[in-house]
């Protein structure tokens, strides 16, 4: 990371804070207006301050983004969102360069086969903490935040419903999500009594320690590499959870719900194709010769 000086950086960090932005945020904002403020300075030769930034200065880190760096689209505007924040901030009203458009894809979620594929790989293992941590994402979408800070306060299990509470979502959205019977069950296996706690234990689910969200990325990454699913990641599991609903028909109300989204624009980018759809539909255009 640049040890660039940026005017506010502190301040402008302290008032996303505030604003409830995840650390998640947070960090991506920071690193962004960084690399900036490096590329300013080793372009101009002078130190960045915002008011020697012009509209010039914009356009070219855009292209330099794009064409030397050969960043994404999605990855770029991203940049520009950080960049403007923070000039907003201290007070700088400068024009952005427009946005790149870009084509978008629904968000990689796992194929039924690559989904049965890594359930045999859990089951397999036999980890009651591992099944239940496993079957509770790919049935509830959660993200890998709340699933850490999950307790069992936080859920509600009978015989023919249940639910759990996520208490901080994204934004600090609480909402409750329904738990469905598979998931239900493994939860109640794994649990096996326990009333109080975490309920992802570290450890194998046999310690006393909250399992946090860098160890349930592990457990995920082990079994990717048993499923051979080396694209897999925690996210993934969230995706899948969007489409398999959207799959049996329910709509954007209801998934938007679920997933605790703000905006119905963020659930119906699940109802654009995935990258394998697309593959499907031109390699149909062969079998029909």
């Amino acid at each position: 990371m640049p040890t660039t000086n940026v005017p506010d950086l502190n301040a402008w960090l302290e008032h996303l804070h505030h604003a409830n932005k995840s650390e998640n945020t947070l960090r991506a904002y920071r690193q962004r207006v960084l690399r900036f403020a490096k590329w300013y300075e080793s372009t101009n030769g002078e130190t960045l301050t915002h008011e020697r930034v012009t509209p010039t200065d914009l356009r070219e880190y855009k292209s330099y983004l794009l064409i030397n760096l050969k960043r994404s689209p999605s990855t770029v505007n991203l940049s520009f969102v950080a960049i403007a924040n923070w000039l907003d901030f201290i007070g700088q009203n400068i024009p952005m360069p427009s946005y790149v458009e870009e084509v978008r894809s629904a968000p990689q979620g796992l194929e039924r086969l690559d989904q049965r594929s890594l359930t045999r790989a859990v089951e397999r293992e036999s980890i009651p903490r591992d099944i239940a941590l496993i079957t509770l994402m790919l049935n509830t979408g959660l993200r890998i935040s709340e699933v850490a800070a999950l307790d069992i306060d936080d859920l509600i299990i009978g015989d023919r419903s249940g639910s759990l509470k996520v208490r901080q979502g994204k934004g600090g959205k609480f909402r409750t999500v329904p738990l469905n019977s598979d998931t239900r069950k493994v939860l109640t296996d794994y649990l096996n009594g326990r009333t109080s706690g975490p309920v992802f234990l570290s450890q194998r689910g046999m310690g006393t320690g909250r399992l946090t969200a860098s160890g349930i990325r592990q457990v995920i990454d082990q079994y990717a590499y048993l499923a051979k699913l080396p694209e897999l990641h925690p996210h993934s599991l969230r995706h899948t959870f969007a489409r398999n609903l959207l799959k049996t028909g329910e709509g954007l109300e209801m998934v938007a719900e679920i997933m605790g989204h703000k905006s119905l624009n963020t659930t119906r980018i699940y109802t654009q194709p995935s990258e394998q759809d697309k593959a499907n539909a031109v390699e149909r255009l062969s079998l029909s010769h």
